[in-house]
């Protein structure tokens, strides 16, 4: 095997030495030398979630942000907005203007899906937030906030992305 010169570039800046690169001619008759193996780091092994679990997650989420909401004592303000989203006068000057908006809108989507619940099932949710107000059903609310999940998600998967 024949080796090529050396290139030798001229660098005036200070620079860390850099090991020299040896070109290699393959010919049809000539075989490519063998490469040295590349050692990968062990990555952990990648977590796959189910579909169902995905979305009980993504209705969690909105819960949650909807409890803090109503938590809070913020009004709702359901209803259409005065003026539209791009209008001067919109109270949106920034990006995190915007994002309140959104909030807000994912929370009174959230609290009118709630709201549209069966009776137990609503309980099960304003239990599990602490919010509940009345004391007058007695059921297992663990399992029915599973089942109320569900219809949550069957209800937004709708309205909202999740």
């Amino acid at each position: 095997m024949q080796k090529r010169e050396k290139l030798t570039v001229a660098w005036r800046g200070a620079t860390a030495p850099v090991p020299d690169i040896i070109f290699v001619d393959v010919t049809e008759t000539a075989a490519p030398p063998a490469l040295k193996p590349i050692r990968v780091a062990a990555l952990p092994p990648i977590q796959r979630k189910t579909v169902e679990q995905e979305h009980y997650g993504n209705v969690m989420r909105l819960l949650d942000g909807w409890a803090e909401w109503i938590r809070t004592g913020e009004p709702i303000a359901e209803g259409a907005p005065r003026q539209c989203l791009g209008a001067p006068d919109a109270r949106i000057h920034s990006f995190e203007d915007m994002e309140i908006e959104v909030n807000k809108r994912l929370v009174r989507e959230v609290n009118t899906v709630v709201w549209d619940l069966s009776v137990i099932e609503r309980e099960a949710v304003m239990t599990h937030y602490g919010l509940k107000t009345r004391g007058v059903w007695r059921a297992d609310f663990v399992k029915v906030f599973d089942q109320a999940v569900d219809s949550l998600f069957k209800m937004l998967k709708d309205r909202v992305a999740c």
